[in-house]
């Protein structure tokens, strides 16, 4: 699933654009196909994608050298932000006029992968290549025997800690291939303990603290299907005891400030590390380089607490983006040849570097290497390290409730925060929450 650090707001927007998306296809099942076209003699493609403006720079500049490279080939770029991007794809899908070429991602991918709106790219293999594309990279988009994305790069989930201010506590730094989940808790304590006006830790607000819980008791979100639940109360009850152990503990931030925080949209930049007011704080690790730039002193990338002897490793690797093409475009030849060029080509892969993710074909990251700056090259090998624990891939999520667990995760870890319901209600609400969405 999409582990963004957004506001419960705009992901009620995700969900509801999504839905209004799938209600809408049923009504236009017999539109035409999607636009495209030629203009003076070349083919004509649309290419769509969110992001912030550097990212619309560098794909602008991307897409600037695979035209040059593809003289017949003239590509449209369309942008936006996050909740817009998902609006307008919403209605364009509903209108039978998708792009022909789109950035996607998980769980919001899968309605569309389900009602036949995205390309099986596996019908254009000989234009496509994905040879070199690890299968562990692309397990999210392979559905029913179909690929429906190619990883735009991985990326994965860490803690990152702040060695000065773990100095300025008087505390060592925790040995992340031994530490446990309530050494995070002891070390979070010590350090409030130990420095007036910082915290061991922020407030662990997101899904993905959770979802590396399942994993190393031996559970996922979701069946690997994702027809089904994949998790137990228990386990979902033994974690939200820990927040709450966490919490009283003293190591982070008030359940006030943390909601506060989280409501405001604020950025990794704005985050606790980044204004030195916390040691440490989950992350996904190609934010690294904005907490540093922003906090202006190199942090540590740590493995989550609970490896050792753990049932399963919870670490993981991932894409957070993926590309994809629509079934109906005119043009599936060009589409593939963009696509291909996003992925394999090294010229591409030196304008975004980290962007979208680190690439996952190892020529683009053998090409880009020399030109990476320190913290890149941090990532990269933070990413190596949790790849050579052998995890396994995480699980499809299910098409229907995907979008909708993110929302329902932070209002309830809300609820248990301020104590409005125990760790148990809160993990019985959960499953029946999700379970009303299949």
């Amino acid at each position: 699933m999409n582990h963004s650090s957004r506001s419960s707001r705009r992901l009620r927007l995700r969900a509801a654009g999504l839905t209004c998306s799938v209600f809408a296809l049923v009504l236009t099942a017999g539109c035409a196909g999607d636009s495209s076209g030629s203009n003076g003699g070349k083919t004509v493609i649309r290419f769509n994608w969110w992001g912030s403006d550097s990212r619309h720079e560098m794909t602008k500049q991307m897409i600037a050298v695979f035209e040059k490279e593809h003289p017949n080939i003239d590509v449209q770029p369309e942008y936006s932000n996050w909740d817009d991007y998902w609006k307008k794809l919403s209605t364009g899908a509903a209108a039978g006029d998708m792009p022909d070429v789109l950035q996607i991602t998980d769980p919001y991918m899968y309605s569309y992968i389900d009602n036949g709106q995205l390309m099986d790219l596996k019908k254009v293999k000989d234009v496509l290549h994905t040879d070199k594309l690890p299968a562990n990279s692309m397990a999210m988009t392979t559905v029913k025997g179909g690929l429906y994305g190619v990883p735009a790069g991985d990326s994965g989930f860490g803690i990152v800690a702040d060695p000065v201010a773990f100095k300025q506590a008087g505390v060592p730094l925790p040995d992340d291939t031994k530490w446990s989940w309530d050494d995070y808790v002891k070390t979070s304590a010590a350090i409030s303990k130990g420095k007036k006006g910082l915290v061991g830790t922020a407030m662990p607000l997101y899904t993905n603290d959770l979802g590396t819980w399942l994993r190393q008791h031996g559970e996922d979100y979701w069946s690997k299907d994702g027809s089904k639940i994949g998790f137990s109360e228990k386990t979902v009850a033994a974690y939200w005891e820990w927040v709450v152990k966490l919490r009283d503990s003293g190591g982070t931030t008030s359940p006030d400030a943390a909601i506060e925080q989280l409501s405001s949209g604020a950025g990794v930049e704005q985050g606790l590390v980044a204004q030195h007011k916390a040691a440490m704080s989950d992350l996904s690790v190609t934010q690294l380089g904005a907490i540093e730039g922003a906090g202006g002193r190199e942090t540590k990338l740590l493995l989550f607490p609970g490896e050792k002897g753990a049932t399963q490793v919870g670490a993981y690797t991932k894409p957070g983006i993926f590309y994809g093409a629509s079934a109906r475009t005119e043009h599936p030849k060009e589409a593939a040849e963009l696509l291909d060029f996003l992925v394999n080509s090294p010229e591409a892969g030196k304008i975004q570097k980290f962007d979208r993710g680190v690439p996952v074909n190892p020529d683009v990251l053998k090409a880009i290497t020399p030109e990476l700056s320190p913290v890149e090259k941090r990532i990269a090998d933070y990413l190596k390290r949790v790849n050579a624990l052998k995890p396994t891939a995480v699980h499809i999520p299910n098409a229907k409730a995907g979008p909708a667990v993110p929302d329902i995760f932070q209002r309830l870890n809300e609820d248990v925060l301020f104590n409005r319901v125990s760790p148990k209600e809160a993990a019985e609400k959960f499953i029946s929450e999700i379970k009303s969405q299949m």
